[in-house]
């Protein structure tokens, strides 16, 4: 069987002829921002459901975090809001919200936002969907 002499350019476009085109910036992960009311003595964060639900983690772990940064009480009324006693600036809060996204949601190998938040035994984990990769957090 004679052997056949491919040239470096011929290879070439074989090679990226059979590698998938990726399309650059496909999806962004864009966060909602957060619509903040205030009250005499209250801050209510009315689409919190909202981003817990777009963030894929729990209502009660976000406001934990939440009211831990802002050393505040507060509680999840009803309709799915924040209510946090005391007043906060929405700058504040978007901060907080910012670094829970980056520390909990946030793959740090891929930066995709496909991750699941597991607990083995006393430690966080953060699980990429999309890559696999294994994260320890830091505790609420």
């Amino acid at each position: 069987m004679p052997v056949k002499d491919y040239s470096y350019e011929w290879m070439l476009d074989r090679v990226y002829s059979k590698v998938p085109v990726k399309l650059g910036g496909g999806e962004r992960f864009v966060p909602p921002k957060p619509q903040i009311v205030y009250i005499p003595g209250k801050t209510i964060i009315k689409n919190f459901s909202e981003i817990t639900d777009k963030l894929r983690r729990e209502p009660r772990l976000l406001m934990r975090y939440l009211l831990k940064e802002l050393a505040a009480p507060g509680s999840i009324d009803d309709t799915g809001a924040l209510v946090i006693h005391g007043k906060f600036s929405a700058s504040a809060i978007n901060v907080l919200l910012n670094r829970f996204i980056k520390t909990y949601v946030i793959c740090p190998n891929c930066g995709r936002p496909d991750t699941v938040l597991k607990k083995k035994g006393k430690v966080w984990i953060l699980v990429c969907e999309a890559c696999g990769a294994e994260q320890p957090v830091k505790p609420f």
